[in-house]
């Protein structure tokens, strides 16, 4: 088995919290784990700056 790495994230302002609920309601509604919605999110603004710098180059 793979060894894991571990990333801890903190919500701690307002702003931090309002965006704790809205990741807590996606994985709610989607019946995932926390973890599972930040590691999409994630994954979905990495590609998503990786086309807009492809564009800007050409």
């Amino acid at each position: 088995m793979p060894e894991g790495k571990r990333l801890n994230i903190y919500f701690t302002d307002e702003d931090d919290l309002k965006l704790y609920a809205e990741i807590s309601t996606a994985a709610k509604n989607e019946k995932r784990s926390m973890s599972q919605i930040v590691k999409i999110l994630i994954s979905d603004a990495i590609a998503k700056r990786k086309h807009q710098k492809q564009k800007e180059l050409t």
